[in-house]
């Protein structure tokens, strides 16, 4: 009898752990400071009639996260701008644009944005309330590269329309709009459907699941599926495309404030795009990384 009793005691005892739940959230302490590496390194293959084109890019963004203030679990941020970064080579061709530029004389379109900041209000589950600041910031960065009134309104346009409210909404979304609606335990997953439209217009529906927690962190397994589906506008050639594609990876979250600490994707992109007239096969094969650390 003493024996049975202590298997069922043990039973209890497994049951009672297999099913421990968490809260995952956003919830960064006010005070606190951030820093997050965003970088994508992409593998392109492009195809018009006969003609191949391969090319590599990487971008990159490193932020600082000022929280500065919450209510009802929303959360103020101050984000600046510490390197913007984009490295392109195509055809024996490289474009390099750096914000961290040594050579002052070298004015590229993201030398203003080094310290150059906004402000957003982010809810409990990652998504972006609201995004200002970003008109004067563009002011600031068009200021750094010209004097030449017509010039810089040129320029203020020009940024605009890759960093728009909007699209710095959808940016920031994209990467920590993450978290469920729910207590959760090992092995639940939840879905989140989010929308992104820097060079091209990207819908991506995305299961995360939780792996494991240990020592405090979330693992959570990522996988999902991308479309990219409309029109959009580079350097003056109307683009359309019929892409899709998937995401798969893993991310670690802190449980305690839900810091994004690492994350490392997968992606692939392929399908049909169409310029002046002329039909595209299009394939992209990158790697989406984020570290994430507070600092003092």
């Amino acid at each position: 009898m003493k024996i049975f009793a202590t298997v069922i005691c043990s039973l209890i005892a497994i049951s009672a752990f297999a099913q421990k739940t968490y809260v995952l959230r956003q919830n960064y302490p006010t005070g606190n400071k951030y820093n997050f590496s965003f970088i994508s390194d992409q593998l392109i293959k492009q195809k018009i009639g006969s003609r191949s084109i391969n090319s590599t890019q990487a971008i990159g963004t490193d932020y600082t996260f000022d929280i500065t203030e919450g209510h009802n679990g929303d959360k103020d941020i101050k984000v600046t701008y510490n390197r913007l970064f984009m490295k392109s080579t195509a055809m024996g061709n490289t474009m390099n644009l750096d914000s961290d530029e040594a050579d002052s004389t070298k004015k590229g379109p993201f030398a203003g944005f080094k310290g150059a900041s906004f402000y957003m209000t982010v809810a409990s589950n990652g998504g972006i309330k609201t995004v200002a600041g970003i008109d004067m910031m563009l002011d600031r960065v068009a200021a750094k590269m010209t004097t030449d009134t017509v010039k810089l309104k040129a320029i203020k346009s020009a940024l605009g329309k890759q960093f728009s409210a909007d699209m710095v909404k959808q940016t920031m979304e994209s990467s920590f709009k993450i978290y469920p609606e729910k207590l959760i335990k090992i092995g639940d997953s939840w879905t989140v459907d989010t929308k992104m439209q820097m060079s091209m217009p990207i819908e991506t529906i995305t299961q995360y699941t939780l792996k494991e927690v240990k020592d405090g962190v979330a693992i959570l397994s990522v996988k999902g599926s991308l479309i990219s589906k409309g029109n959009f506008e580079v350097m003056g050639n109307h683009m359309e495309t019929d892409l899709k594609g998937t995401n798969s990876g893993e991310t670690a979250v802190d449980l305690k404030t839900g810091i994004v600490l690492n994350s490392h994707l997968r992606v692939e992109l392929y399908g049909k795009m169409k310029s002046m007239g002329q039909d595209i096969d299009f394939e992209m094969q990158g790697i989406n990384k984020i570290v994430g650390k507070e600092v003092n």
